[in-house]
C-alpha cells in the first residue's frame, strides 16, 4: 500500500486488515495486489471492504430559516415596531369613523360639557361608558384584523417589517392564522398585566408573556 507519507509498505492480507483496523489504511489508500497487478483504492478491494473504517457522516446542512440561525429581537426594536403598528391602527380607526364623524363629534361635545360642568351633579356615567365602549370596540376590531391578518399571512405586521422583524414559531416556521389569533389574545393578557409582560423581553429568552403563551418568537427577519 501507499502510506500517508507517500512510501510503499508491503504485507500479507491479514496485515493489511490489521492496518485498516489501526487506522493506517483508509478507504482511499492505494493498494496493489499480485492478483490483478494494479493500484486501486482500498474501498475497491472486496478483501478489505469489511475491515475499512466507516466514513464519517456528512455534516448536516442547515437551512437559513432554521431557528438556530435566527436572532431574537430585543426590547428596543420591538418597541419601535409596536409604536409603528399602533400608529397605523389608529389611522385605520379614524378611517372607519369617517362616516360617523358628526355623531362622534356630538358625543364628544356632550362628554366635554359634563366634564367641564361645576356643581354637585354626577356626570352621566352611561354616556362615558358608551364613548369608551365605542372606541374600545373599534380599536379591538381593527387591531384584531390587522394583527392576525398580517401575521397569519406573512408572519409580520407592517410595523415589524419596517424594523426588519418577523414572528416565527419555536421551530422557525410561519405562525399561521390560528397561532396569530392565539398570540393576539395572549397579548391582551400582557396589556392587562400593566405592561409587565413586556419586561420579560429583557430576559435571556427575549420573549414577552404573549410569546411564551402562544409559543412564538420575534426575530430579525433573515435576509435573502
Amino acid at each position: 500500500m501507499i502510506g500517508a507519507d507517500g512510501r510503499e509498505y508491503s504485507g500479507s492480507l491479514e496485515e493489511l486488515r490489521q492496518w485498516a483496523q489501526d487506522g493506517r489504511l483508509g478507504p482511499s489508500t492505494l493498494v496493489w495486489s499480485a492478483v490483478d497487478e494494479r493500484w486501486i483504492e482500498a474501498s475497491g478491494r472486496h478483501e478489505l471492504a469489511w475491515d475499512l473504517p466507516s466514513p464519517p457522516p456528512p455534516a448536516p446542512v442547515r437551512d437559513e430559516g432554521e431557528p438556530s440561525r435566527l436572532r431574537d429581537a430585543g426590547f428596543v426594536p420591538r418597541l419601535l415596531a409596536c409604536v409603528a403598528d399602533w400608529m397605523i391602527i389608529l389611522f385605520l380607526v379614524d378611517l372607519v369613523l369617517l362616516p360617523w364623524q358628526e355623531e362622534i363629534r356630538s358625543l364628544l361635545e356632550q362628554v366635554q360639557v359634563q366634564l367641564d360642568s361645576r356643581g354637585d351633579s354626577l356626570p352621566d356615567l352611561a354616556l362615558l361608558v358608551r364613548l369608551q365602549a365605542l372606541f374600545a370596540a373599534l380599536c379591538t376590531g381593527v387591531s384584531l384584523t390587522y394583527m392576525v391578518g398580517f401575521m397569519g399571512r406573512w408572519g409580520a405586521t407592517p410595523g415589524k417589517r419596517m424594523v426588519g422583524l418577523s414572528v416565527v414559531t419555536l421551530e422557525g416556521g410561519r405562525p399561521g392564522y390560528p397561532a396569530a389569533f392565539r398570540r393576539y389574545l395572549a397579548g391582551l393578557l400582557t396589556v392587562f398585566s400593566l405592561g409587565l409582560g413586556y419586561l420579560l423581553i429583557l430576559g435571556p429568552s427575549r420573549r414577552a408573556l404573549h410569546d411564551l403563551i402562544s409559543g412564538t418568537r420575534v426575530v430579525f427577519a433573515p435576509r435573502d
